[in-house]
C-alpha cells in the first residue's frame, strides 16, 4: 500500500563527498495520472527503407564514438559509405526538426560512419570474424542485395561464393550508376572488405549460361538469389531495333567498363525514372547535347527530384508530355517521330494528341522505359517465389531484392539482402549472437507507433541550420520516440521522483503532474490514469 501524504522517510541526500538524511514527503498518492515510457520508431527509421536504427547511431557519433556508431549501424547496413553517397535519404524527409529548424543531415553521417570505417580499413584494420565454420552458401549477383547477404554471412563465419555474370563485381554498383554519385573507390574498397571477410567473387559466372541452379543445390548448402531486375523494356514502336538504338542499362555498363563508343555528339533518352536521368547526365558529362523525353509531366515523374535539377544543371534539356511511335534510321542519324500526349497521372493510359507529331534527329536513342527481372535463370528448375517472401518453393533457395520486388532502391536492396541472409542462417541453424550483441539487427516492428511531433519538445534545442561538425550536427537530433537519457525529466521533476541511470520513476515521491511527460524531448514519457498496483517504480 503506498503510504499517507502525511507520512515521511529519511533519505540519504548526497552532498559533496558525503551524505546527510532529508525527510521528504511521500506524495505518491496524491497522483491520479502515472507517467510511464513508451518507446516508438523514428520516423527516420520508418521512412528508411532499411529500417535504420538511425538515432542510435547518432547518438554515437554525437559522444564522438565512431567505433560505437560503426558498429550500430553495421547491424542494419554494411555499406554506410555507399548509401550515404547514393541513397536518396527518405529519412531526412520525414525527419522530425523538419518542423522545427531543417532536417538533421542523416545522408552525410552515414557517409561519414561509412569513410571512417574504409580508413581503418586501409590502415590494417580488418573487421573481426569470431569463427569459421564448414558450411559453404553461394549468393548469385553481386549488387547491393547480393554484396550485403555476403557480409552477414561471412561475418556469421559462413564460406561464401558470389557468382557474377558481369566481368566486374558490384552489379548495379559498379555498371548501372554514375561515377559522380557513386566513387569508384568507395566501391573498391568495400569489396576489398568482403574480400578480407573471405568472400570469394566469381566473375563470369551466369546462372543459365554457363551454370545451373541445379548445380548450385548440389555444392552448396544454402543459395541466394539477387541476379536484379536488368531486363530492360522495350518501347514497342517500329525502329526499336535499329543499331543506333540502346538499353539505358547496357549504354551505362558500356561506360563503365571503358567500352569505345562513337563520338555521338545529340543523344536523346526516353523514359522518367533514374536510370533515364542516370544516362542522360553520363552522355552530358561525355560531351553530347542531351535531350529527355518523357510522357507525362514533372511532376510525377519516377526519378528523384534532387537527381533532375542535377540535369537540368548539367544542361540535360527535358521534353515534356511528348513519346515517340517510330524510329528512322539513316547514315548513322536516327530520326524520332514524337507525338504530344494529354497529360496523365502515372498509372493512367496515355493518349496522344491528334496532329501533333514532330521529328527529332539524333545521334543516339537511349531507351529508359523500366527494366524486369529475368525469371529464366532458373533454367529446368520449376521455381516460384512466395510473394515478397525470401523463401522460395526450393529448399535452400532464396531469392530477394530487385529480382523479387522489381526496380527499388539500393537500401531497400541492402535490406534484402540482410534479411535472406538472416532467413539463410535461421535455415542452417546458425546463432546469430556474439558476445557483442547480434550481428545482424532485429526485424523492425512495424506494430509499434511512430513518434509524431506533437508529442516531442523540441524547446530545449536552440533553432539552428545543419553544422559543419559531424557531433555538432549529431547533437541536433531530437531522439524522436526513443528515451536517451538526456536527464531532462530528472532536472524538471519537482519531488525528486526520477532516480538512477535508467531513471526509474519512484512512484513513492511521483504526484503525476505530469511535467516529465511535457518537458520529454523525445516524447517517450506518458500521462496514464493510475494503475492499483503496488510498484513503486515504473519504467
Amino acid at each position: 500500500m503506498l503510504p499517507r501524504c502525511s507520512e515521511t522517510v529519511a533519505i540519504p541526500y548526497k552532498i559533496g563527498s558525503g551524505t546527510v538524511p532529508v525527510l521528504v514527503n511521500k506524495t505518491g498518492d496524491w497522483r491520479f495520472l502515472t507517467p510511464s515510457r513508451h518507446e516508438k520508431n523514428a520516423p527516420c527509421a520508418s521512412a528508411c527503407p532499411l529500417h535504420s536504427g538511425i538515432s542510435i547511431w547518432i547518438d554515437r557519433v554525437k559522444e564522438g564514438d565512431w567505433q560505437g556508431a560503426w558498429a550500430a549501424v553495421s547491424r542494419y547496413n554494411p555499406f554506410p559509405a555507399i548509401t550515404g553517397h547514393v541513397c536518396y535519404h527518405f529519412c531526412e524527409n520525414d525527419c522530425s526538426r523538419n518542423h522545427y529548424d531543417q532536417s538533421i543531415a542523416v545522408g552525410e553521417l552515414e557517409k561519414e560512419i561509412g569513410l571512417w570505417r574504409l580508413r581503418k580499413f586501409a590502415s590494417g584494420e580488418k573487421l573481426p570474424v569470431g569463427r569459421k565454420l564448414p558450411i559453404r552458401v553461394a549468393v548469385v549477383g553481386s549488387g547491393p542485395a547480393g554484396l550485403a547477404c555476403a557480409y552477414y554471412l561471412a561475418m556469421l563465419g559462413l564460406e561464401v561464393t558470389v557468382l557474377e555474370k558481369q566481368p566486374v563485381a558490384g552489379g548495379m554498383l559498379a555498371l548501372g550508376i554514375p561515377e559522380y554519385r557513386l566513387p569508384r573507390n568507395v566501391l573498391e574498397q568495400e569489396l576489398a572488405v568482403l574480400r578480407s571477410l573471405g568472400v570469394v567473387f566469381r566473375n563470369g559466372a551466369e546462372l543459365g549460361r554457363n551454370i545451373t541452379l541445379a548445380q548450385l543445390r548440389e555444392d552448396y548448402q544454402a543459395v541466394f538469389l539477387a541476379t536484379g531486375a536488368g531486363k530492360e523494356k522495350k518501347l514497342n514502336v517500329p525502329g526499336e531495333e535499329n543499331p543506333g538504338v540502346i538499353g539505358a542499362l547496357e549504354y551505362l555498363a558500356m561506360v563503365h567498363l571503358g567500352k569505345k563508343l562513337p563520338d555521338f555528339h545529340s543523344i536523346l533518352v526516353v523514359g522518367g525514372g533514374n536510370a533515364a536521368v542516370d544516362a542522360a547526365c553520363t552522355a552530358r558529362m561525355n560531351g553530347a547535347r542531351v535531350a529527355l523525353a518523357y510522357r507525362r509531366t514533372r511532376d510525377v515523374m519516377p526519378a528523384h527530384d534532387d537527381e533532375v535539377r542535377s540535369a537540368e544543371e548539367a544542361g540535360v534539356q527535358f521534353l515534356f508530355q511528348v513519346q515517340p511511335d517510330k524510329i528512322y534510321s539513316k547514315s548513322g542519324t536516327q530520326t524520332v517521330v514524337l507525338s504530344r500526349t494529354q497529360s496523365s497521372r502515372r498509372g493512367e493510359r496515355i493518349s496522344t494528341v491528334p496532329n501533333s507529331s514532330f521529328n527529332l534527329a539524333c545521334d543516339l536513342v537511349i531507351v529508359a522505359t523500366g527494366q524486369d527481372a529475368d525469371l529464366s535463370i532458373a533454367g529446368e528448375e520449376s521455381l516460384s517465389f512466395n510473394g515478397q517472401s525470401l523463401i522460395t518453393n526450393l529448399p535452400g533457395v532464396f531469392a530477394g531484392g530487385d529480382l523479387i520486388s522489381g526496380p527499388a532502391t539500393v537500401a531497400a536492396a541492402i535490406g534484402a539482402g540482410r534479411e535472406a541472409a538472416r532467413a539463410m542462417a535461421a535455415y542452417l541453424e546458425i546463432d546469430q549472437s556474439t558476445p557483442d550483441g547480434p550481428i545482424i539487427a532485429s526485424i523492425y516492428n512495424d506494430s509499434i507507433p511512430v513518434a509524431e511531433y506533437e508529442t516531442l519538445n523540441p524547446s530545449i534545442f536552440p533553432k539552428q541550420g545543419r553544422a559543419v561538425s559531424p557531433e555538432t550536427e549529431a547533437g541536433r537530433c531530437l531522439s524522436c520516440g526513443r528515451c536517451n537519457r538526456c536527464g531532462v525529466c530528472w532536472v524538471f521533476c519537482p519531488d525528486m521522483a526520477v532516480a538512477g541511470v535508467e531513471f526509474d520513476i519512484n512512484l513513492d515521491y511521483c504526484k503525476g503532474c505530469g511535467i516529465c511527460a511535457k518537458e520529454c524531448p523525445g516524447g517517450v514519457l506518458e500521462m496514464g490514469v493510475i494503475d492499483s498496483g503496488t510498484e513503486n517504480h515504473h519504467r
